[in-house]
């Protein structure tokens, strides 16, 4: 996911407050269309309703796992994390991975059953209310989520943003399918749309799990944030020349180390004052990352 670089418009504290909130509201709405969903798919009987109900877990799952990242990940270093608690979501990424796998493979388990013993939809009105209202609720909350992540630049929240979005359009589609297997009798839709969101649930694991591969592994950042670093370091005409640039993500912030050439003519109060500019240019620019300079001399002559 494209991480964007907006200046953000709060103090640290009301960041992390709108963080944390996000988080809560993730999950309560998360538990409240479960509870609607598990009542509404014995009353209708849909297999389609019923991946619906498992993606409404794994957003529970998900939401859950992204409070626990948020909270950790906003913990202050310590003697014992001087990086700090970032790759907690990394972790949590692995957990939601791992969930995500095993719901798919029980949808794929009862698709296989249903598509050997056919069962009829019943109380067509029902389902559809229950996904309207799965929409409009979801809606709402990617709403206020937008709104935290244009004030915090939370990847944890942007995260989750996405994965409710991708959530109404399933819902859309389980709205599609309810109407072919009740008003034309294509019991079959049913569970071919149960089919189609087992695999997305795969494909939606590996996705994750490659982003978590990803920030464990300490992947180097795009090729486009490097490329700004250094534009925004060779504006100075001190500076020569930006050597062993090495960057790396942990979650929420990115870590970003280099070494700048400078004339052997200058002194050491000078280089720090230079570094220390530098510095405050960059986290202006980038401000979700902390940076490690240090001055080498070279030979004028």
């Amino acid at each position: 996911m494209k991480q964007k670089y907006l200046r953000p418009q709060l103090s640290e504290k009301m960041q992390q407050q709108l963080m944390r909130i996000a988080g809560y509201c993730s999950v309560a709405t998360a538990l409240i269309l479960i509870v609607v969903k598990i009542i509404s798919f014995f009353m209708t009987n849909s297999l389609s309703l019923l991946s619906s109900l498992m993606d409404s877990g794994l957003d529970l799952g998900a939401s859950i796992v992204s409070l626990i990242a948020i909270r950790q990940a906003l913990v202050p270093p310590d003697k014992d994390h001087r990086f700090g608690h970032g790759k907690a979501e990394a972790l949590g990424g692995l957990a939601q991975g791992i969930i995500i796998s095993l719901s798919g493979l029980f949808l794929l388990f009862e698709t296989g059953a249903r598509f050997l013993n056919p069962a009829p939809l019943k109380r067509f009105d029902i389902g559809l209310g229950v996904m309207i209202l799965s929409i409009l609720l979801t809606f709402i909350l990617i709403c206020f989520q937008r709104y935290v992540i244009k004030k915090t630049n939370s990847l944890a929240v942007d995260a989750d943003s996405s994965h409710y979005t991708s959530d109404i359009m399933m819902n859309s589609g389980i709205i599609v399918s309810m109407v072919f297997s009740y008003q034309l009798g294509w019991q079959w839709m049913d569970s071919l749309f149960a089919l189609l969101v087992a695999f997305y649930l795969f494909y939606t694991a590996y996705r994750i799990i490659s982003k978590v591969q990803s920030i464990l592994m300490d992947k180097e950042l795009p090729p486009q944030m490097r490329s700004k670093i250094k534009k925004i370091v060779l504006r100075h005409k001190e500076i020569r020349r930006v050597c062993d640039l090495r960057t790396r993500n942990a979650g929420m912030r990115s870590f970003v180390q280099f070494s700048i050439v400078l004339s052997g003519e200058h002194t050491l109060r000078k280089a720090h004052s230079l570094c220390d500019h530098l510095e405050n240019e960059l986290k202006q620019n980038l401000p979700n990352c902390e940076f490690f300079i240090h001055p080498e001399p070279i030979d004028d002559k």
